[in-house]
């Protein structure tokens, strides 16, 4: 290209200083963030101090910070809500069960403790409000410790029967995370806030201020250290990196439902219709908007409209052609950003050819299994303890936390997979390779997944 202005470029911003001051540490950082490397074309609008839309660029939201918002957001969009709510129900839906020696009657006892309390409805609330603001806590209730809350929690002072259930808040509830954090290293809540100051106004009580260890921490999602310290150790809102998303789908489908009664756009020709609300006085227009009204009111629905001879109308039909592939471009867009297949989260069928959505679900599944791993057992690890103490007065060593299958199967495959996990164990203790006992500890161990061979 010849001509300047159309001349593309890359190009480099540097601040510019003097060579004899003495550098300071300052100024090299502030010279570092001044120099700026960007692809510009000035003829083209591409690139710095475009005019055009499409060179916005990403800043700092606060969105996360914005509690009024999200609530209403989350009440408002049935979107919102089920981007919420969803992941959060997903990961207590198929809950855990008890890997132990110990009999049915016992697990039996745990559980209705767990369903007296609603252990599983408290802590899918406090995923649900940690998705949501970011961050949530779920303070472990035990009787005879209600003022030895700024205490440790000590196990061998739990007694039978303490387990009072779980009280849950929300980051919007003004928890005020301390600025001492844990440094014990094989602490689990290592470099995270050692108390949680909490405003609870019943009567009297107006704050109080918790261990970390009698606290179930829940966050949304995981934020650089940096900004992990900026909002006081919490996470961010799973609503903040949406957002755009959210607001462009709204946009298109209330653009989408406005052009309905807009189907026909009908066009009234005036001969003097602009320089009479030029050149006229304020009443002279006024009287022109409203003989358009009244002629608007006498047009009806036999196909009649009333007007003088002079003037002429004409009705232009709008086509709805693309509005469903521009509909369904948004919807793509917001199933991916919200990390939930669309079939999940918009409840509509499969499309494509030869298309189950089997594998999207499945996807979406390992992210849930994933989810529990990192945000739920460490909750459920720390919870346990407290609720078998109370519930059995000691602690078995052999207690391990299995997750159930999130996706569940029909009788069929199921059967199929049993057979599948267990025919070349069979035959490897057929063959005379594997002893019984070995045999029952492969199975045992590969039913784990499936739920099957727990009597062993």
């Amino acid at each position: 290209m010849s001509s300047k202005r159309n001349r593309t470029r890359f190009s480099r911003k540097q601040a510019v200083r003097p060579e004899q001051k003495p550098v300071s540490k300052a100024q090299v950082t502030e010279d570092l963030l001044a120099a700026c490397d960007g692809y510009s074309n000035a003829a083209a609008f591409i690139g710095e101090d475009s005019p055009l839309m499409s060179s916005g660029t990403f800043v700092r939201s606060g969105l996360t910070s914005q509690t009024e918002l999200l609530t209403t957001t989350y009440r408002v969009s049935w979107l919102a809500k089920r981007i919420i709510d969803m992941p959060s129900e997903d990961m207590t839906r198929a809950w855990y069960r008890l890997s132990t020696s110990l009999p049915e009657e016992d697990l039996d006892s745990l559980r209705r403790l767990e369903a007296k309390h609603s252990v599983k409805q408290e802590i899918t609330n406090a995923i649900r409000w940690g998705r949501l603001y970011g961050g949530a806590i779920a303070v472990m209730v035990i009787r005879g410790d209600e003022d030895r809350l700024e205490e440790p929690l000590d196990y061998d002072t739990l007694l039978p029967g303490c387990f009072q259930g779980l009280l849950v808040l929300d980051r919007a509830q003004g928890i005020s995370p301390s600025l001492e954090l844990v440094s014990d290293l094989d602490d689990p809540d290592f470099g995270y806030p050692e108390y949680y100051t909490v405003d609870l106004e019943l009567g009297d009580l107006r704050s109080v201020r918790i261990h970390h260890s009698r606290v179930l921490r829940f966050i949304g999602r995981e934020l650089p250290r940096t900004e992990t310290v900026r909002e006081n150790y919490w996470g961010a809102s799973e609503l903040e990196h949406i957002w755009d998303e959210l607001q462009k789908r709204s946009a298109a489908s209330a653009n989408i439902a406005q052009l309905i009664f807009q189907a026909n756009i009908t066009t009234l020709k005036m001969g003097d219709f602009g320089g009479n609300l030029a050149g006229g006085s304020d009443r002279m227009r006024e009287k022109i908007l409203q003989t358009m009204q009244n002629e608007n009111r006498l047009r009806t629905s036999y196909g009649i409209q009333v007007m003088s001879a002079d003037d002429s109308m004409e009705t232009h039909t709008y086509s709805f052609a693309g509005l469903s592939d521009i509909y369904e471009s948004f919807m793509m867009d917001m199933a991916g950003a919200a990390e939930i297949p669309a079939t999940k989260l918009f409840g509509r069928s499969p499309q494509g050819f030869n298309s189950t959505g089997e594998s999207d679900l499945r996807n979406y599944y390992d992210m849930i299994a994933q989810s529990q791993e990192r945000k739920l057992r460490p909750a459920l690890e720390k919870l346990m303890p407290v609720m078998v103490i109370s519930c059995w007065g000691y602690m078995p060593e052999d207690l391990e936390i299995v997750f159930e299958p999130v996706m569940t199967t029909s009788p069929a495959e199921r059967a199929e997979l049993v057979s599948k996990l267990s025919s070349d164990v069979i035959q490897a203790f057929q063959a005379g390779l594997l002893t019984r006992e070995e045999a029952l500890a492969e199975l045992k161990s590969r039913g784990e997944e499936l739920g099957v061979y727990t009597k062993i």
